[in-house]
């Protein structure tokens, strides 16, 4: 089993058999404690906890988790959440949760730092936990204690899955939610100005398209896109406000860059798929297509799978990449990105089957556009695609590299996969630790960037925010959206806007 969040400590984790169902508790059954200490899930870390502590555990039995504050609880409080999983990443979430928390889709979302909650799993969890072991994984928590309860001691205190207020189907966030098309499809928009300033990127390049291993523009030349990535705009304003034609600007003409990256989750925080607005959240994304294209600048919509199987939000997906690509059709500016990082994902059962399904969507309005393709644990298994690639035109694949976490042996599956004809697009990289905080690495960086520029691999830096966490190029006290003077960066910061400035424009 495995769990994981944002800005609590995990406390404790208690595993309890569930109510009703026909179950009888068994006789002399205890609550049994399987954790007790204190590990920060901080910034979407997890803890694992082997299939040998859920043996006795059965259909009905309750997982009590105890959690507290982490050093990340005051940097985002609004940002509480926890996931939990069998220990192949299956994603726990048809139980149901009691106690200080209330559940929004596949995620817990704790009614404070410090408190606990249940989970009450079904039967087919139940028996993914005994055969794998438990993953917790959560944002700005602590968990202190986990303990199984058996079944029926935690039905007291247990609501429905989705939690709160009844959500009814079609509304965002419901059991019953329509993938049929997004909430407000946008109206049809006219195409980039065919006469944009030759000063501007896309002036410059026109229409991108894949020969070989190599992007290349529309006078066949070898073009190499490099920007930055927004954070998430569905975590709320803090993220999304640089999502304005200034910040474009000061990334275009002070920084030197050709691309911007918006990123939407689906199913963390607000997510598309996890309650969130998604006609604001359409909208958010649409403004920036429509800023980067006056600005003369490629942008990529980034359906943001974030360690999960691309599979199970199909539907959503197809619904939002429709709608996107049928209003920005002839824009040659446009490229989609369909799979952030799909891990736990084989490539010839699940990343393939999905992009052969969600591509021709995407062709059906824009049939030129580039296509990016995530591949397996944490889009770095490339591997999948070189072996057995898809027979699309205008496809490239993701590698995602963190400096300090992702060394000698990442870069020579690049240039080994490269060198062999496969397209690649870094379309996320960090200057530091691949949990985003720490490590800042310049030397591992700049050899990274020596790769890149040797192959002309296109790259997008992670992120654009003030988040204070190392990833980030703005300093946590910087309140500007844009016009960044050198001291509201940081070290990370500094260092990227160097390398974009030294790019051939």
């Amino acid at each position: 089993m495995a769990m994981n969040g944002y800005g609590m400590t995990v406390s404790a984790i208690r595993l309890s058999p569930a109510a009703g169902g026909g179950q009888q508790q068994s006789s002399g059954a205890q609550r049994r404690v399987v954790y007790e200490g204190g590990y920060d899930l901080g910034n979407w870390s997890f803890v694992s906890i082997g299939a040998e502590q859920f043996s006795s555990l059965e259909e009905g039995s309750a997982l009590s988790v105890t959690t507290g504050p982490s050093p990340s609880s005051a940097e985002n409080p609004a940002y509480l959440n926890i996931k939990l999983y069998s220990g192949t990443w299956r994603s726990l979430s048809t139980g149901t949760v009691g106690g200080d928390a209330s559940k929004r889709g596949d995620v817990i979302v704790p009614r404070g730092v410090s408190g606990s909650f249940s989970y009450t799993l079904d039967g087919a969890e139940a028996a993914a936990v005994r055969a794998d072991g438990l993953i917790v994984q959560g944002y700005a928590m602590m968990v202190q204690r986990l303990e199984i309860l058996p079944p029926g001691s935690a039905a007291s205190r247990s609501s429905p899955a989705s939690g709160g207020a009844p959500v009814s189907a079609g509304q965002p966030g419901g059991a019953g939610t329509s993938a049929a098309k997004p909430a407000e499809s946008p109206r049809a928009a006219p195409a980039p100005a065919a006469q944009a300033s030759a000063a501007t990127p896309f002036g410059r390049h026109g229409a991108l398209h894949v020969s070989g291993a190599a992007l290349c523009d529309a006078h066949n030349e070898p073009c190499q896109l490099y920007g930055m990535s927004t954070h998430g705009l569905n975590f709320g304003k803090d993220f999304s406000r640089y999502v304005n034609r200034e910040a474009f600007a000061t990334l275009r003409d002070d920084w030197n860059t050709n691309c911007i990256r918006l990123v939407l989750y689906p199913r963390d925080y607000n997510g598309w798929c996890n309650g969130g607005n998604q006609k604001e959240l359409m909208q958010i994304v649409c403004d920036g297509i429509d800023y980067a294209t006056e600005l003369g600048m490629y942008v990529i919509v980034d359906w943001h799978v974030h360690n999960y199987r691309p599979l199970e939000t199909k539907a959503q997906a197809k619904a939002f990449l429709s709608a996107v690509s049928e209003k920005y059709a002839s824009y040659g500016n446009v490229l989609y990105e369909i799979c952030n990082e799909p891990t736990g994902s084989p490539w010839k059962t699940t990343i393939k089957p999905y992009a052969e399904e969600i591509i021709p969507v995407i062709r059906s309005h824009a049939p030129d556009a580039v296509i990016i393709v995530g591949t397996d644990t944490w889009s770095q298994d490339i591997e999948g695609p070189l072996s057995d690639p898809l027979s699309f035109r205008n496809v490239m694949y993701t590698f995602h590299f963190y400096a300090q976490s992702h060394t000698d042996s990442f870069r020579r599956r690049v240039e080994s996969a490269v060198q062999k004809g496969l397209p690649v697009f870094v379309t996320e990289f960090g200057t530091c630790d691949a949990s985003g905080n720490g490590g800042f690495n310049a030397a591992q960086t700049r050899l990274w960037f020596d790769l890149l520029a040797k192959y002309n691999i296109s790259h997008c830096n992670w992120s654009l925010s003030n988040k204070s966490e190392t990833a980030s190029v703005l300093n946590a006290w910087c309140g500007k959206t844009s016009s960044w003077s050198e001291s509201d960066l940081t070290e990370s910061g500094r260092l990227i806007r160097s390398h974009f400035r030294s790019l051939r424009p």
